[in-house]
C-alpha cells in the first residue's frame, strides 16, 4: 500500500465534512467573525474598471508553491488563497460570471505534508469553482499514484455538488496506459454564456528533468508539447470550441514560441515569468494574447474577452491580492481550520525524520543558558521570540475571533521553536518534537542563533571556560549576514532591517 493511502483516508471525513460545510454554510461570516474596518484606508486602484460585467471572463493562477496563505508571515503580504476567494466574490456580485483555471504547481516539497496540502488547495480550488488546474514538477514530485488519486474520475458534466476541477496535462502519461481513470486528462471544453472554452494544458518537459535525475518520475512520461497539441487543437475545433486556451506549464520563452507555432490559442498562459509579473504583461504574438501571472499565489490575472468583431479583443488586469481590497473569506478560513486539524490528528511534524547537528551537538533549551546568563535570559523573555510557539496558537492582535492555531504545522514551527533548521523545515536531533515532550525548547530561543548548547555547557562545568565560547560565539557581522535572515528572509519579514531590530533583542553575555 503507497504510504499516502493512509494520509489519504486519514483526511477524506474531514475534507468531506468541509465540501459539505461549504454548501450548507451561510454566506455571511460564521459566528464569532464579524467584519471589521481595515486598519488600511482603501486601496485608490480601483478593481476591473468600466469592465463590461457580461463579457466572458478568465481568473487565472499558477505556481502557488504552497502559499496558500498570504506569502510570508506578515499580514500585509499579497496573496492566500482567502483573499482570491473574496475577489470571485466581489465579481460574482458585480454581476461577472468568471471561469476560473490555474497552471498547477500548487506544492514545493516532496513530504507527507506536501500531499495533504495539495489535497487542500485543489479542495479549495473546487470550492473556488475552478474548472481546470494544470500539473507542474512540483505536482508531480509528489508521485504518479498520488497524483492519479487526486484526479476526477467522474464526467466533468456530472451534478455533483461540488465537482473537482479537471487535472490537465495534455504530455503526460502515467503508468505507460492512456485513459486511466483519475489521470490527468488532455483537455477539457466548457461553456460559458455564448462561449465554448477549449482548454488544454502542457508541462515543459526540460522541468521535470531534475526529479527523472532523481529517480521520481518512473512512472511519467512527458512527450513533447509540440507532439500532442496538434490532435488536441483538432479535437476541441470539431467539438465546437470557440476559444482556445492553454495552460503552459513551461518558461515564457518556450511559451511564447507556443504561441508563434500554434496560432489557434487565443490564450496562452504561462509560467516561469518573474515572482511579481509588472511589465511585458501581457505579450502578443499575432492574434495570440500570453500572460503570466508570477509565483506564489501574490496575483491573479483577470482575463476580459470580447467578441471578435471588437477591437482589442482582450483586456487584461494583473490583480494583487493585497489586504486593502480583499478580505479573509470565512470559507477559506474553515479550508485552513480543516488542513491544520488534520495535520494535528496525523502529528506529522513530530514524526519527521530528524537531521544531524554540527558535531551530533545536542540542544538543552533556553533555561539551561540562563542559570549563567541570567540578564540574557530576562533581556530573552521580553522579546517576540520568546512568545514565538504562542503566538501560533494566539495569532496577531485583531486576528483573535478567526485565527487558526498552526501548532502543529512544520512549515511554522520551523522558526516557532528552537532546534530546526528553518529554510529546510527539518528538525535537527534533540531538537522540538512536541509541546509535551520538548516543552523546554519552546520560542524561539538561544540555540536558534548559537547552536546546539551541551558542548557550551559540558565545557564551562570542566573549567575550559575560553574553549567554551566559541562554541556558541556569533560575532554581529555573522548575525547580520546569516543568522537572522534564516527566519527573516524576504518572504516572512520584507521589512526586516538588521539595524533596527537588533537593538530590541541585544543582550549581554554571561553575568
Amino acid at each position: 500500500m503507497p504510504r499516502w493511502t493512509a494520509l489519504f483516508l486519514a483526511t477524506l471525513t474531514v475534507v468531506t465534512g468541509l465540501a459539505t460545510w461549504y454548501w450548507l454554510a451561510p454566506t455571511g461570516p460564521p459566528p464569532g467573525l464579524t467584519p471589521k474596518s481595515p486598519a488600511i484606508p482603501p486601496s485608490p486602484d480601483p478593481l476591473l474598471q468600466d469592465w463590461p460585467p457580461d463579457q466572458l471572463t478568465l481568473v487565472v493562477s499558477g505556481e502557488q508553491h504552497g502559499y496558500l496563505e498570504p506569502c510570508g508571515c506578515s499580514e500585509t503580504q499579497s496573496g492566500g488563497y482567502s483573499r482570491r476567494a473574496d475577489l470571485l466574490r466581489q465579481m460574482t456580485k458585480r454581476g461577472f460570471k468568471p471561469v476560473p483555471l490555474d497552471l498547477g504547481g500548487l506544492v514545493q516539497r516532496r513530504r507527507e505534508q506536501s500531499r495533504l496540502k495539495y489535497q487542500t488547495m485543489l479542495s479549495a480550488l473546487a470550492d473556488m469553482s475552478y474548472v481546470a488546474v494544470g500539473v507542474g514538477p512540483e505536482d508531480l514530485a509528489l508521485g504518479a499514484d498520488f497524483l492519479l488519486s487526486q484526479g476526477d474520475t467522474e464526467s466533468p458534466e456530472s451534478s455533483s455538488s461540488t465537482p473537482r476541477p479537471s487535472l490537465l496535462a495534455a504530455n503526460v502519461r502515467l503508468f505507460d496506459t492512456d485513459d486511466l481513470p483519475g489521470a490527468p486528462l488532455a483537455s477539457r471544453l466548457i461553456t460559458s454564456g455564448q462561449h465554448t472554452i477549449g482548454i488544454t494544458a502542457i508541462l515543459d518537459p526540460a522541468l521535470a528533468r531534475p526529479l527523472a535525475a532523481a529517480g521520481a518520475l518512473n512512472d511519467v512520461a512527458i512527450r513533447p508539447p509540440e507532439d500532442v497539441l496538434p490532435a488536441v487543437i483538432e479535437s476541441l475545433v470539431k467539438k465546437g470550441a470557440t476559444l482556445l486556451v492553454l495552460l503552459s506549464h513551461a518558461p515564457i520563452d518556450t511559451s511564447l514560441a507556443l504561441a508563434r507555432q500554434f496560432p489557434r490559442f487565443d490564450i496562452v498562459i504561462s509560467a516561469g515569468g518573474p515572482e511579481d509579473p509588472l511589465t511585458d504583461n501581457p505579450r502578443q504574438v499575432g492574434t495570440t494574447t500570453v500572460v503570466t501571472v508570477g509565483q506564489k499565489g501574490k496575483y491573479v490575472g483577470v482575463i476580459g474577452i470580447a467578441p471578435r468583431t471588437m477591437s482589442p479583443r482582450t483586456n487584461f488586469e494583473l490583480v494583487n491580492l493585497d489586504n486593502r481590497r480583499f478580505s479573509d473569506h470565512p470559507k477559506m478560513i474553515q479550508a485552513m481550520r480543516t488542513y491544520q486539524q488534520t495535520l494535528e490528528q496525523l502529528d506529522l511534524a513530530a514524526a519527521m525524520l530528524p537531521i544531524d547537528t554540527s558535531g551530533n551537538r545536542r540542544f538543552v533549551g533556553s533555561a539551561k543558558c540562563g542559570e549563567c546568563h541570567t540578564q540574557a535570559l530576562a533581556k530573552w523573555k521580553q522579546t517576540p521570540h520568546s512568545h514565538a510557539f504562542e503566538s501560533l496558537i494566539t495569532g496577531r492582535a485583531g486576528q483573535e475571533d478567526h485565527w487558526v492555531p498552526r501548532s502543529f504545522d512544520a512549515e511554522c514551527l520551523s522558526c516557532h521553536v528552537t532546534g530546526w533548521e528553518p529554510q529546510k523545515v527539518l528538525p535537527f536531533k534533540s531538537g522540538f518534537v512536541d509541546e509535551n515532550t520538548s516543552s523546554h525548547l519552546l520560542g524561539n530561543g538561544c540555540e536558534n542563533c548559537h547552536g546546539p548548547g551541551d558542548r557550551h555547557v559540558a565545557l564551562v562545568e570542566s573549567g575550559d571556560v575560553e574553549q567554551s565560547l566559541s562554541e556558541v560565539r556569533v560575532t554581529l557581522k555573522q548575525a547580520r549576514r546569516k543568522t537572522c535572515i534564516a527566519c527573516h528572509d524576504l518572504d516572512n519579514s520584507p521589512k526586516f532591517d538588521f539595524d533596527t531590530y537588533w537593538p530590541q533583542v541585544a543582550h549581554p553575555g554571561r553575568d
